[in-house]
Order: structure tokens, then C-alpha cells, then sequence
């Protein structure tokens, strides 16, 4: 899956802000407004047609008048306003909904007042006509409340909606840098293969072609770069063995190659080409500048501390432009930019949970790749992680 699409998916997964929720607090709160004039009318007489009715009448009215008060003030927050001009808003369209509602509830139940109702006999009246603006004081109270609970949701929501879209923004930079990152490496990669290929078709006709059939894999290798930037461990290792093979046609026996690989570890993702970069390193700056040649030694295994470890060594001493860190300038052209380039992409997939670092110990030279064991305390190397795995 592409890395665009997995941290997106990622990050909305986590952050999508919850349903608006309005018809379910909408339907709680008027239920709830119901159930209290219900338990009021009883309690001053048994209820019946002519105490309910005008209660219903009352809480259809004041439901309805509140979605066109919800329209207004999704009017207002389209744009920007002061707080005093919006607590301005508050009062008044809670006070302009409160008469209005009083008004419609007054003028309906008015010509039913009027009806008498013959009933066993006897004349009875449908209701009793209220005076206009008794219902003003409770209507004003609850269109208030219902105001303040709206917009402090409503706030809420767009809170978490520009949370989301920070998030986003962020995570489309980082796969943007990761991809800038990843596509430094070709240049330089098809430069140093370019190269050997030239300076054996002259010579070895049979090598060149098969330089020519390793090459091609890696350049594979390379083009998928744009996809994912965490590979699983095995995957590296079988690209390793091309590039290997390439370097062992110019080196020849000048070139040995031990490597101890957990088996626990192989499924582990790494970053792309982290491998053929530290064995690139190895073999310019220490197998290349001797005569004799040497020896390359790749370990890989878990530590005790939730995180692994993978080890380039190769015999020599550490140059001035490769300095333990590798994060001097190197002069153009040489591998220490690489380095400096992988120091860059383990920051944006690991954070501070990964680290690179060159030590001498003794006669040799040791990259050293500390990776979590469990990767994505970032949101970049949760995204990526997750890449590897579908």
C-alpha cells in the first residue's frame, strides 16, 4: 500500500471526529424536557386530553423552532466573530425563539378554548386559555441552555476537526520528506553500478551481463522505493545477496561475507536499502582501501531492552568525514551522505526510538542499527509499520 495512503488512513483512523451526535443529544434532552412536564401535570391532576394536549403542542413547537435556532448558528460559525457578539447571539435568538414559541403556543390553543365539549352531559371548555407570555420564562431558560450545550459541542467538534487536519498536514510533509529522502539514494546507487559495469564490459563480457541481471533486480528494488519505506528484514537480506553478488565480480576474493541472522528478526521491518547502504559504506571506506581485502560481518539479533540490533563491520579505521555519528558533511561523493541521509529517515519513522552510530573497536569498524522491537510510537513509523504487514 502506498505510504501516502497508509499514514492518511493511519491518522484518520485515529483521529476522525466523532458523529455530529446532534439528533441523539437532540432527542435526549427534548425526551427529558417531555418526561418533566409530564411529572408536573400529574402532579396536579390526573392527565388527560385537554392537560396533555397543549403540553405536546408546547414540545413540538419548542423542537422545532430549536432546528431552525441550530441553522442560524451554523450560519454564525461559518465565520469568524468575538466572543461578546456571540454571547450577543446566545441571548438573543434564545430570547426571539422563546416569544416566538410562546406566541404559536398561545394563538393555536386560543380557538379550542372557545369549543365547549358536551361530555356525560355536561359542557366542558378544551382548554384553559392561557395568558400570552406565561410559558416565556421557562421557554427563555431552556432555549439558553440548549444554546451554550450547542456551541460548546459544537466547538468541540471543530476543535477536533482542525486536530485532524494538523495531523494530516503533518503526516503528508513527513511522507514527502521520506520520499525525497528515499529518492537521493538512486542517483547515487546506479552511479556506482553504472560504473562497474562500464569497466567490465571490456573485460568480462560473461560478468557484464550478469552485473547487467543483478542490476536490473536492484533497480526494481530501487523503483519501489516510492511505496514503502519499511521493509520486512528478508527482503533487504535477498537484495543484499544481488548487491553483493555485483560487488563480489569487481572485488573478487578481496571481498568475504559472513552473516549471523536471527531468525526471530527476519520478519522485522527495517528501512529501505538501510542495508545496502552500511555494507556500501563498509566496502568503500574499509574493504575497498585495503589491498588485502577483508572480510564483512553482518549480526543481527534482538536485545534484552525491547529493541534489535544490526550490525555492519568491516576491518579499518573510522576517516576523518566519517565521524562515529555520521553526521559531518562528508566531501561530494563520498558514502557519508548516505549516512547522514539515513540518520534523517530513522527521525521521521522512529523518532527518538532508533539510532546510528559508527565505533571503532579495534581494528574494525562497526555501524551499529538500533531499531525498536516494536515500532510506532510515531505516527509516521505506526503508518509505515503497518505498510509492511498487509
Amino acid at each position: 500500500m502506498p505510504l501516502a495512503k497508509v499514514l492518511t488512513n493511519n491518522v484518520t483512523d485515529r483521529v476522525q471526529p466523532a458523529p455530529s451526535g446532534f439528533w441523539l443529544y437532540q432527542s435526549a434532552g427534548w425526551s427529558l424536557f417531555a418526561l418533566l412536564q409530564l411529572l408536573m401535570l400529574g402532579s396536579d391532576e390526573p392527565l388527560s386530553l385537554h392537560t396533555l394536549f397543549p403540553a405536546m403542542l408546547l414540545l413540538v413547537l419548542a423542537l422545532s423552532v430549536s432546528l431552525v435556532l441550530r441553522r442560524l448558528y451554523q450560519r454564525w460559525r461559518q465565520q469568524q466573530h468575538s466572543q461578546g457578539a456571540t454571547l450577543g447571539l446566545l441571548v438573543g435568538a434564545a430570547l426571539l425563539c422563546a416569544l416566538v414559541v410562546d406566541w404559536l403556543h398561545y394563538w393555536l390553543l386560543w380557538p379550542l378554548a372557545q369549543l365547549p365539549l358536551l361530555w356525560q352531559g355536561q359542557v366542558f371548555v378544551w382548554f384553559d386559555a392561557q395568558p400570552m407570555g406565561s410559558k416565556l420564562p421557562l421557554l427563555l431558560l431552556l432555549y439558553l441552555v440548549w444554546s451554550m450545550l450547542y456551541l460548546t459541542l459544537s466547538r468541540q467538534q471543530d476543535v477536533r476537526h482542525g486536530e485532524q487536519q494538523r495531523q494530516q498536514l503533518e503526516l503528508h510533509m513527513t511522507e514527502a520528506r521520506l520520499s525525497s529522502l528515499l529518492a537521493q539514494l538512486s542517483p547515487h546507487f546506479m552511479f556506482n553500478c553504472i560504473n562497474n559495469i562500464r569497466a567490465l564490459i571490456l573485460e568480462d563480457s560473461h560478468s557484464a551481463r550478469q552485473m547487467l541481471t543483478h542490476f536490473a533486480d536492484l533497480l526494481r528494488y530501487q523503483i519501489q522505493a516510492q511505496s514503502d519505506a519499511l521493509v520486512p528484514l528478508r527482503e533487504e537480506l535477498l537484495v543484499l545477496d544481488d548487491y553483493l553478488a555485483l560487488l563480489r565480480i569487481q572485488f573478487e576474493q578481496r571481498l568475504q561475507w559472513q552473516a549471523d541472522v536471527a531468525p526471530d528478526c527476519q520478519a522485522r521491518p527495517v528501512p529501505r536499502l538501510a542495508l545496502q547502504l552500511l555494507v556500501e559504506n563498509a566496502v568503500k571506506h574499509g574493504i575497498g582501501r585495503r589491498q588485502a581485502g577483508g572480510c564483512i560481518e553482518l549480526k543481527v539479533e534482538r536485545l534484552e531492552s525491547k529493541q534489535w540490533l544490526l550490525q555492519v563491520s568491516n576491518p579499518g579505521l573510522l576517516t576523518a568525514h566519517i565521524a562515529p555519528q555520521g553526521l559531518q558533511a562528508p566531501d561530494p561523493g563520498n558514502t557519508g551522505t548516505g549516512l547522514v541521509n539515513l540518520r534523517q529517515r530513522l527521525a521521521l519513522l522512529y523518532g527518538n526510538e532508533a539510532s546510528l552510530q559508527l565505533v571503532q573497536d579495534g581494528d574494525w569498524v562497526r555501524a551499529r542499527l538500533i531499531l525498536p522491537w516494536q515500532a510506532g510510537s510515531t505516527a509516521a513509523g505506526a503508518a509505515v509499520q503497518t505498510s509492511t504487514q498487509e
